[in-house]
């Protein structure tokens, strides 16, 4: 299945592998992420990391332990991840060319699958059906998939907290963003630009009900608290943010507050639709 160029062409202009090491945010994105990873991918087994990127949440699953597959349709990305697991000096992972939608793996040969950026990269909702389809397909009776969404008003707060409400057709694209879900205007999009699609929450509980998963929980990732002022100098030091965070990231109500929403599902019994 080819790769949507739009998604492409971000990738070849935008660093992701630096994305998650940025003082702050980048931090609290990784730090969080790893964090739901230990408490809800089981100790033991083989992971499919599906649009892993340059491999940095593969390297962790690794190194404690797991048997890591990273796939990704970006060539770079694949390059990068290769290069890191070549890099590390202790148990590593593999990384291979492929796309959300046609996993190349063989039925139920995967004890968890993570889906860290297809579910908001796929801005069709026939393609988000198909990965889901493809990651019960691959996953053995009850694994364990992890999903990751952009929460719907994610692009208000964040250009609200940094002072861009006074952009040029800033307004146009909120309303855009909250009545159809796409981070930008098909028709008129700058070179380069972030394209995806924003998920109100429980869409995402949904949509992985509706592929056959039986739906755990949703867990925000960020929660609140990438939208403190001081991020950079509280992730310095972050146990006690980080703890105020696990407080709240089951919380209903406070789930449209953060960037990122992972939902925790598993495979059971249930067959999909």
């Amino acid at each position: 299945m080819p790769v949507d160029p739009r998604v492409t062409r971000r990738y070849e202009l935008a660093d992701e592998d630096a994305r998650l090491w940025l003082p702050g945010i980048g931090d609290l994105v990784r730090l969080r992420t790893w964090d739901i990873f230990d408490r809800y991918v089981p100790p033991t087994g083989h992971v499919l990391d599906v649009g892993g990127g340059p491999g940095t949440h593969a390297a962790y699953l690794a190194a404690r332990g797991h048997e890591v597959t990273l796939v990704d349709p970006v060539d770079q990305h694949v390059e990068a991840a290769e290069q890191r697991a070549r890099s590390v000096s202790g148990p590593t992972f593999t990384a291979r060319l492929g796309h959300a939608c046609e996993l190349p793996m063989p039925d139920c040969s995967v004890d968890v699958v993570l889906l860290m950026g297809p579910m908001y990269h796929l801005v069709d909702a026939a393609d988000r059906r198909e990965a889901l389809r493809e990651a019960y397909r691959v996953l053995r009776a009850d694994g364990v998939l992890l999903a990751e969404i952009i929460c719907r008003h994610s692009w208000i707060l964040d250009a609200t907290t940094k002072d861009l409400l006074d952009q040029p057709d800033i307004w146009s694209g909120f309303d855009r963003c909250i009545s159809t879900g796409l981070s930008q205007d098909p028709a008129n999009m700058a070179d380069g630009a972030f394209w995806a699609y924003f998920h109100q929450p429980e869409q995402l509980r949904v949509e992985l009900d509706e592929a056959g998963f039986a739906v755990e929980r949703l867990v925000a990732v960020e929660g609140f608290a990438w939208l403190v002022g001081d991020l950079a100098r509280r992730m310095a030091a972050p146990e006690a943010l980080l703890r105020a965070i696990r407080l709240t990231e089951t919380e209903p109500s406070m789930l449209g507050a953060s960037a990122h929403v992972i939902g925790v599902a598993s495979r059971g019994a249930r067959r999909h639709a």
